[in-house]
């Protein structure tokens, strides 16, 4: 599997915008390790759309 660069810059920028949006927006505050945890969750989850919606579409899996 190979990593596409560009994608995982694009989904990175898109991670921080939505987490800081959100991070202020939520009540009540949640734990630290909550929120690292969402944060890499929703960093993988977009760059998997980003790769396979506009990517070669290739996952990793057979």
């Amino acid at each position: 599997m190979q990593i596409a660069i560009g994608w995982l810059v694009l989904a990175a920028v898109i991670t921080v915008c939505i987490g800081f949006i959100l991070y202020r927006w939520q009540r009540p505050r949640l734990s630290k390790p909550y929120l690292v945890m969402a944060a890499v969750g929703m960093f993988f989850a977009v760059y998997y759309i980003l790769n396979v919606v506009f990517g070669s579409g290739r996952t990793g899996w057979p």
